[in-house]
């Protein structure tokens, strides 16, 4: 909830809305707040310490979905698909005032390959959105005439070309290309593209959807399935294998001579450079982000690699899904070599594993507790909710004894702030096999912070010396130390999902038990 955000999750600071979600709705709810900042007032988020992002699908959403048209995205909504035109996306984004708006863009989910025909049309018609979405304001005058102000929005462009270099490369050329004509004037005063944009992002959700096997007539699904392990961005043939998503960025006509023909093409690109195809031609003050990243080690390659500023934290949510508390940190410490028998540290703990059930310490080995924490302590504190609650100091008043209580306690200065004991796995094992739904609230604000402890220890090591080279040489070294410490194929993962899974078929009675063996048959 807002509550958890604001108060017992401090990593969470920029917050990113699907508004794909409230399209059964016409118009969606959300366009009838009222206010100067309506994204912010209705989800309660207070603007000064975060930021919201406005996109109209689910980043991490790769489900095969109907084919876009020139003049529509199909979008999926509760009530199923809906189509929804840039002219649309342009009233709610002007609407709802985002701190930062995704352009639509034309990403086909769906099993590869895909035609060099495909890569261009989405080239060409994500160009177009994104020049609709740049439109200056019309506004009335009193005299009834109208004017023009540019829109005064920070547009992030979804980066594209799929899993070819040269699409790619014509895609970004495309954003730097001058404008001429009436193209340059429906974006003026921008003389290209990218003047308009604010940032670059890269949804990797596109990567990890493969081909599923064949089905017999009698298998229900579709075509494709979502992999659940993050190497599938480290094999080069996997990635070949990858759908095309999308491709972005011209008004004017996109030649089909600026993408290589298919048989010309690499087959096996790794990620850095696709990713660097992407971003070569741009300016490199503008940030970077990238989306479904899969896991720490994942996110350090890209910082290292592609130099890629910002990423999601939706991996790190799924893992709380699953029961699984985050204990990592960056850079690492030399007292944090390699476990037993030489074996790589799990990068959390597995609290549905009966070993936890009697295990009454705090949920990462790596962090302190707020209630351990000393002058002289050296290990950094987790500041999560979980590991680091924290007391009310603001007293509830009933009556005047209250206040006076409350008077006398300031005095004696009592009323400092105080850390209580931390939660345990223990307790979260058994809130976890309770199906309690705070034991998803308190590994999130833990995964949430862990999280942010290593994109701070990443931001030290970057700051922390002027000589850029040596500070790259530092950063490769301190990545490279990570991956030797810390198990990269995240094999609690796995374990904590099959336990997941058995928790799960094990619940309820009745109507919910038997829904729980055909699942479980299926």
């Amino acid at each position: 909830s807002s509550d958890h955000v604001q108060y017992s999750a401090n990593g969470i600071s920029w917050i990113n809305v699907s508004f794909e979600s409230f399209l059964e709705q016409t118009p969606p709810v959300p366009t009838y707040q009222a206010g100067s900042q309506p994204l912010h007032d209705f989800f309660g988020l207070d603007s000064s310490k975060h930021i919201v992002s406005l996109s109209l699908r689910d980043p991490l959403d790769a489900r095969e979905m109907p084919p876009n048209g020139n003049s529509h995205v199909s979008a999926s909504c509760m009530r199923g698909v809906r189509k929804v035109t840039p002219a649309d996306w342009r009233s709610y984004v002007l609407t709802m005032r985002p701190d930062i708006a995704f352009a639509l863009s034309d990403t086909p989910f769906t099993a590869a390959p895909h035609s060099q025909k495909r890569m261009t049309k989405s080239i060409e018609r994500s160009a177009a959105w994104l020049a609709d979405l740049l439109r200056p304001v019309e506004i009335t005058m009193d005299d009834s005439s109208t004017e023009s102000t540019p829109a005064a929005l920070n547009v992030f462009v979804h980066m594209a070309g799929g899993t070819s270099t040269s699409a790619r490369r014509a895609s970004s050329h495309s954003l730097m290309e001058t404008l001429h004509g009436l193209e340059a004037n429906a974006v003026k005063p921008l003389l290209c593209l990218d003047e308009g944009v604010a940032g670059y992002a890269f949804d990797l959700a596109a990567f990890h959807v493969r081909p599923a096997p064949s089905l017999t007539h009698n298998d229900k699904g579709g075509g494709i399935e979502i992999a659940e392990s993050s190497l599938i961005l480290q094999n080069s043939e996997s990635l070949a294998q990858a759908p095309t998503p999308n491709a972005a960025h011209t008004p004017t006509s996109l030649s089909s001579s600026m993408i290589e023909p298919l048989s010309f093409l690499s087959l096996t690109p790794t990620l850095d450079e696709l990713l660097r195809a992407s971003l070569n031609p741009l300016p490199v003050a503008k940030p970077r982000l990238v989306t479904d990243v899969r896991s720490p080690h994942e996110i350090l390659r890209l910082i290292r690699d592609v130099g890629v500023d910002v990423s999601d934290a939706g991996w790190a949510v799924k893992a709380a899904d699953i029961g699984v508390a985050l204990d990592f940190i960056f850079p690492v410490p030399s007292s944090h070599d390699s476990g037993p028998d030489h074996r790589k540290r799990d990068i959390g703990h597995n609290l549905y594993d009966a070993k936890y059930a009697y295990d009454f310490v705090r949920l990462s080995d790596a962090f302190l507790a707020g209630c351990d924490r000393t002058s002289s302590s050296q290990t950094p504190v987790c500041p999560c909710a979980a590991c680091s609650p924290v007391a009310l100091t603001s007293p509830i008043y009933h009556s005047k004894v209250d206040v006076q209580s409350h008077q006398a306690r300031l005095d004696d200065g009592m009323s400092r702030e105080r850390f209580s004991p931390p939660f345990t796995r223990a307790y979260l094992h058994h809130l976890l096999h309770t199906h309690e739904m705070s034991a998803h609230t308190l590994l999130v604000a833990h995964n949430v912070a862990v999280l942010d402890a290593l994109l701070t220890g990443v931001r030290t090591i970057l700051s922390g010396h002027a000589d850029q080279h040596e500070v790259a040489t530092i950063f490769a070294r301190e990545v490279t130390r990570f991956e030797e410490v810390y198990d990269g194929d995240m094999s609690v993962f796995h374990t904590a999902r099959e336990n997941w899974k058995d928790v799960k078929h094990a619940r309820g009675k009745g109507r919910l038990a038997r829904e729980a063996q055909k699942e479980k048959k299926v």
